[in-house]
């Protein structure tokens, strides 16, 4: 800032105030208006940080429960492999042959949240929906109970492949897309998986492998949790977590 400096006469009283005055008035609107204590960092609100600053903000879930259908034993299995690798825990419930009106239906999910305290919820469900033409209609209140027995616990909700020969399956992609919202759903419809048979839409260990690994890569990027580090397994490594719950289709949770 420029010196200023300022001359006036002690003859009337009046005018020298008046002078004083406006020297103060000059000097303050000299001060640049953006200055700040010295050392002191800017506040950046938070849709002004970068990208890489808002990932750091990511809850880390380092104690997962994983449930759903018969999708749900391998996928789980790759999960904990990674968790061996990076330190973090899986639990699973696997319900064959369940959907999400039977997830939705059950009393016990909210119980075995509460119980196995999660950072993070993940879900396989939708494989035994795929076609359903309206599932706004049909699966909205069954898909508000799981969301409501999660809680404040996030959702990670790893959507079903597609079903070899059939070109069904985008209306109830785009319905829990939408319904779950950006960061909680993995769009899993497009991936071209290896599959048990021609008809058969359950991925062979291989496709699982891919699968999980697609998921994590997700996570990393886009995911509304994150994990403690995300050092890739060997390429054959999946192993069943120590809490390990098979339910039968018949059977109840």
């Amino acid at each position: 800032m420029k010196n200023i400096s300022f001359r006036f006469s002690l003859r009337s009283p009046h005018s020298a105030l008046r002078h004083i005055m406006m020297a103060l008035c000059v000097c303050a609107a000299a001060i640049p208006a953006t200055a700040q204590t010295p050392g002191a960092e800017p506040v950046v609100p938070k849709e002004h940080k970068t990208e890489q600053e808002n990932k750091t903000e990511k809850k880390t879930a380092k104690n997962i429960l994983f449930i759903g259908d018969s999708m749900t034993g391998w996928l789980a299995e790759r999960l904990n492999a990674y968790g061996a690798e990076n330190g973090f825990t899986v639990s699973t419930v696997v319900w064959d042959g369940s959907t999400i009106q039977k997830w939705g239906g059950s009393p016990k999910l909210a119980s075995m949240i509460k119980e196995k305290k999660p950072d993070a919820v993940f879900v396989s469900l939708g494989m035994n929906e795929l076609f359903e033409a309206n599932p706004q209609k049909r699966l909205d209140g069954s898909l508000s109970k799981i969301k409501a027995a999660a809680g404040d616990v996030p959702v990670i909700w790893v959507g079903p492949p597609s079903w070899p020969g059939h070109s069904k399956g985008e209306t109830l992609d785009s319905w829990l897309s939408s319904s779950l919202g950006k960061g909680h759903y993995f769009s899993s419809l497009k991936l071209n998986l290896p599959r048990q048979s021609r008809s058969n839409p359950h991925p062979t260990r291989e496709g699982m492998i891919q699968w999980m690994d697609a998921v994590v890569d997700w996570i990393k990027t886009d995911g509304v949790i994150g994990l403690p580090a995300y050092e890739k397994p060997s390429k054959e490594k999946m192993s069943r977590p120590k809490s390990f719950i098979y339910k039968r289709m018949k059977e109840s949770l």
